[in-house]
């Protein structure tokens, strides 16, 4: 019992033996024999407690400084990041301390952990150091690798300023549809840049920059967006979902050139039939909301089909035309 009692007061004193050296490193501002091997020892075997001494260091200590960065490694800090479970309270005290200065590892983790959640708190404690690491982001956006770009324009996105002679421009014709869409969302913001992004959204093969597009274009649309918006609603490929939000986009231009294509969605037929209604479907019953709501002229065809419509034996189209 004697030796068991003596065995556990060595390891005590092994314990603080190294946090005493830190304190009294820290306290003198001098680095005395043997302090840099406290530090390995409790950044290994208690480096919370290491932490909590160093948050309690004067900021102009010197000792605590170097101390952080000897101890906060690369690989220790991906080792936090990377256990599982995570312990997510150091982790959190870990990137607390992590200033603009040594944010390159955190962008670093960013791109490369698997996981989810550190990937959320990665990115929080990222966009707290904004706007001093955005050099460094924009540095990091030739990666070869597209989530990397992708990661980098988001975190771009959280900030107020972007930085000095860098612009979206450079991106939105990356060949990763995800990095376009993340360049597209910054180009939106820039108010002599909007139109080109939601045009250039608009155009986009992908469905969905082509959602964010049409979801702007509900807001305003440049006259050189209304063909694009037509050429969506009338792209049967496209879906109905994406196609109502076009034909809604089309009815609050207010544009003659919108009457057209939303009437050829509500019509059937040619020549002598025209006057037919289209079958019913999502996209027709949009396209009736939109023409009865319509603020500008109507031909007199579009207006034939709109009373025909009024006076049918279908409550939903009755009803599309009606709530106008």
């Amino acid at each position: 019992m004697e030796e068991a009692h003596r065995e556990d007061g060595s390891k005590a004193s092994r314990v603080l033996e190294p946090e005493r050296l830190l304190m009294m490193a820290i306290e003198l501002d001098h680095a005395p024999d043997g302090v840099w091997d406290a530090i390995d020892r409790l950044a290994e075997s208690g480096l919370s407690k290491l932490l909590d001494i160093l948050a309690a260091a004067p900021h102009s200590s010197w000792v605590a400084s170097d101390a952080w960065h000897r101890a906060i490694t690369h690989d220790r800090l991906r080792s936090l990041v990377d256990a599982e479970p995570p312990d997510l309270g150091l982790l959190e005290q870990v990137l607390a301390g992590i200033g603009a200065a040594d944010a390159g590892v955190l962008l670093d983790l960013l791109t490369e952990s698997d996981s989810l959640s550190t990937r959320r708190r990665l990115f929080s404690r990222l966009t707290e150091l904004a706007p001093d690491i955005g050099t460094e982001i924009v540095r990091r956006l030739s990666d070869e690798r597209w989530f990397a770009r992708r990661n980098m324009l988001q975190l771009l996105g959280e900030f107020t300023d972007w930085p000095r002679r860098w612009s979206p421009l450079e991106l939105s014709e990356d060949p990763h549809p995800a990095v376009r869409r993340e360049s597209f969302k910054l180009l939106l913001r820039v108010p002599e840049h909007r139109d080109r992004a939601l045009c250039g959204l608009l155009a986009d093969t992908d469905r969905r920059a082509m959602s964010l597009g049409l979801a702007a274009a509900t807001e305003s649309c440049p006259p050189e967006g209304i063909d694009l918006l037509a050429a969506i609603v009338r792209d049967e490929s496209v879906s109905p979902e994406l196609r109502v939000m076009g034909v809604r986009a089309l009815g609050l231009t207010g544009s003659a050139a919108a009457v057209v294509p939303m009437t050829e969605l509500i019509q059937r037929g040619s020549g002598l039939v025209r006057r037919r209604l289209a079958e019913k479907s999502p996209v027709m019953l949009a396209a009736l909301q939109a023409l009865s709501a319509f603020a500008g002229d109507l031909d007199a065809e579009t207006r034939r089909l709109l009373s025909r419509a009024a006076r049918s034996d279908d409550p939903a189209i009755r009803d599309a035309v009606g709530r106008s």
